[in-house]
């Protein structure tokens, strides 16, 4: 990483970059994809796409499916990431039903797509290549991360063709405006450059942008780096996106949430219990909703603690199956949480120790 940051910052302080917007641009790309090129799923480029490649019209993206059955099981990743996040996933999978892993333009194999990367974007696109790939429905759409926004609009939009969704540690859309009051984030970014990438002006910005000498210091695809770029620009938009179309309170529904933690004790600890109250609220609101705590993991949850993922997603086929002799979710509307337990330790490297240390059981008790 260092020997691409240092060639960056030679380009970010050429003379060539007369462009004032191009400089600051420039910026931005440097500190986010300091993150971001630590996440994603990118593939080698000698490698073949396991699936097949589909036109949408102008662009092509990638589809791979394993196993028969109903309902076919839809998986798709978190930003930067791609069909190789649920190699793990998948396999488990194909002795129970059909399950289909794909690329988001810009992704793996797909081609780079067409603008804004929206949600609703990404949602409608993903159903047209099931369409085209002549994959029926009903599907159980699984989403990571950011894969989870899509997962909810594509639920939203097409409620007769979907038999449930599973979110696996996604964020939730009231996360991002008070995302930059949080303390954590001043102290990363004190001069809120950070927050210049959620505007629209950003977005338009980027499109005039050349990427191409960039993405090889990242070890990334230029197209990869529109990607990343596009769905950041245009998360709001997204999340407005969720708020004007919420889940079908009748539609089955897991949340999955990380059970080592993500951020840091102490800073982080606002961040962690917002996150943790946003998204069991929100399995709570379900009809047929359950919450599922991945104890052994953090937020790579698909790669970490594949078993737990798998296992969830069987239950809601056998059940829309029929073939379940035990229905996990209550149709009374109550939750079944997994036994509220304190956030480990374990994985973060940090010289200090924190004065408090956030619990599940704090989240559980808060109204």
């Amino acid at each position: 990483m260092l020997q691409w940051t240092k060639s960056f910052k030679r380009l970010l302080y050429s003379n060539s970059l007369k462009s004032f917007w191009r400089y600051r641009m420039l910026r931005l790309v440097f500190q986010i994809l300091l993150l971001a090129s630590l996440v994603g799923g990118a593939v080698r480029a000698d490698q073949n796409p396991p699936g097949r490649l589909l036109d949408m019209g102008g662009f092509k993206l990638h589809l791979y499916c394993v196993g028969e059955g109903i309902p076919t099981v839809v998986l798709d990743a978190g930003l930067g990431g791609s069909a190789n996040d649920w190699s793990k996933v998948q396999p488990l999978l194909r002795q129970t039903t059909r399950v289909c892993t794909y690329d988001r333009a810009g992704y793996g194999w797909s081609d780079r797509g067409p603008t804004p990367r929206t949600s609703g974007r990404l949602a409608s696109e993903l159903r047209t290549l099931l369409a085209r790939a002549k994959v029926p429905p009903p599907y159980i759409v699984v989403g990571h991360s950011f894969g989870g926004y899509n997962a909810r609009l594509f639920s939203s939009f097409y409620p007769d063709d979907t038999a449930g969704v599973v979110l696996v540690d996604s964020p939730h859309e009231a996360q991002v405006p008070k995302l930059f009051q949080h303390q954590i984030i001043r102290m990363i970014d004190p001069h809120g450059l950070l927050q210049q990438l959620w505007t629209p002006e950003v977005a338009r910005a980027l499109s005039s942008v050349e990427l191409g000498a960039i993405a090889p210091l990242l070890g990334l695809k230029a197209k990869t780096l529109h990607a990343i770029l596009g769905e950041l620009a245009a998360f709001n938009e997204s999340g407005d996106e969720l708020s004007a179309s919420p889940i079908n309170p009748d539609l089955p529904l897991v949340v999955i949430i990380h059970g080592l933690r993500v951020l840091p004790p102490g800073l982080g600890d606002q961040m962690e219990r917002q996150w943790l109250q946003l998204l069991r609220h929100l399995a709570q609101r379900q009809r047929h909703g359950r919450f599922v705590i991945a104890e052994k993991s953090a937020h790579f949850v698909p790669l970490e603690q594949p078993g737990l993922v798998a296992d969830e997603i069987r239950n809601m086929v056998q059940i829309y199956s029929g073939n379940s002799t035990h229905n996990p979710y209550p149709g009374s509307g109550r939750l079944i949480p997994q036994p509220a337990r304190r956030l480990p330790r374990e994985g973060f490297h940090l010289s200090h120790k924190p004065k408090r240390q956030l619990s599940y059981a704090s989240v559980y008790s808060c109204s």
